[in-house]
């Protein structure tokens, strides 16, 4: 995008309450890191850097971080940065389906993170930016999907903000810019891409993979979550693991997870790493740059946001 298009910027776990360590390359805690975001977004003396462009940011899921695992429990290596709870790749790469825990102590922690995410919210909004916030795997709303928006009682400040802050839905679904020449968006927090991705493999296993496997599972690696995206895309399904994996609310007559209309941006959050790609109406992918998507009204692009917390 040049300077004079706007920009529509996407960012996942957050992880608001985490003790996170520092980043090993920069010394860099997240607390730190979440204020170099806030200023690149805010900073009124920045006019002519790509934050000034920003015309709206969606936070797909992971604003808080997940409860630490009780005491019995192994916790997750991969989501120490996350605050030791269960991480969204850990999901597609495991069997079990266990929400957090409800003890005291993960209730006092989800209140301290909500009162950090609302306070951080709240500073980007100050800046006269529109944020929607899509609900994830750890916030306080319903666990079956499509997951309601978040209460406006748990995050005050954001609220305050009527005409800028969205309380969106898991999927959500959107239009930029009004009209028929808007962007339609389409995403999620990622838990139904990593959750596909349990059924979905590029290869067979290798022998590193057997020495590798301690469980005596013999799991064969999990798709890459951009490839996992995509296959939604082309069943033309949102959630095409449920109910059976992935807990979404029965319905008889009619399935919300349908895409009834093609999407301009699909996205999922709290990937492993970014990753994007131009499909056309079979998912076929569209080389960058090279004209091939000028003036086609069937193309979409897939965007896999990282996990802020860990990546």
């Amino acid at each position: 995008a040049t300077n004079d298009e706007p920009v529509l910027l996407l960012v996942s776990g957050l992880g608001c309450g985490s003790d996170s360590p520092a980043d090993g390359e920069t010394g860099a805690s997240l607390a730190l890191r979440r204020e170099m975001l806030l200023e690149y977004l805010t900073d009124p003396d920045d006019a002519t850097d790509g934050g000034a462009s920003v015309c709206r940011v969606i936070v797909a899921g992971g604003g808080v971080s997940a409860p630490s695992p009780a005491k019995e429990e192994e916790p997750d290596k991969e989501n120490v940065a996350n605050g030791g709870g269960r991480s969204y790749d850990s999901i597609a790469r495991s069997d079990k389906s266990r929400r957090a825990s409800s003890s005291r102590d993960a209730a006092e922690h989800v209140a301290s993170s909500l009162r950090d995410l609302d306070a951080y919210l709240a500073e980007m909004l100050g800046g006269g930016i529109p944020v929607d916030y899509v609900p994830g795997l750890s916030d306080p709303t319903n666990a079956n999907w499509p997951q309601r928006p978040m209460h406006s009682c748990l995050l005050p400040l954001s609220c305050g903000f009527v005409d800028l802050f969205g309380r969106g839905t898991n999927p959500y679904e959107g239009v930029l810019g009004g009209g028929d020449g808007g962007v339609r968006v389409l995403g999620t927090d990622g838990l139904n891409v990593a959750d596909l991705r349990r059924f979905l493999a590029t290869r067979a296993p290798t022998k590193r993979d057997e020495e590798e496997d301690t469980d005596g599972d013999d799991r064969v690696p999990a798709a890459s979550c951009l490839d996992a995206l995509n296959q939604t895309l082309r069943y033309g399904h949102v959630a095409p693991t449920g109910p059976d994996s992935l807990p979404i609310f029965p319905s008889s007559e009619s399935d919300p997870f349908v895409m009834e209309r093609r999407p301009s941006v699909y996205f999922a959050g709290n990937c492993d790493r970014f990753d994007t790609r131009l499909v056309d109406a079979n998912g076929g992918e569209i080389a960058e740059g090279g004209g091939g998507a000028a003036g086609r009204n069937d193309v979409t692009r897939l965007v896999c946001v990282p996990s802020f917390a860990v990546t």
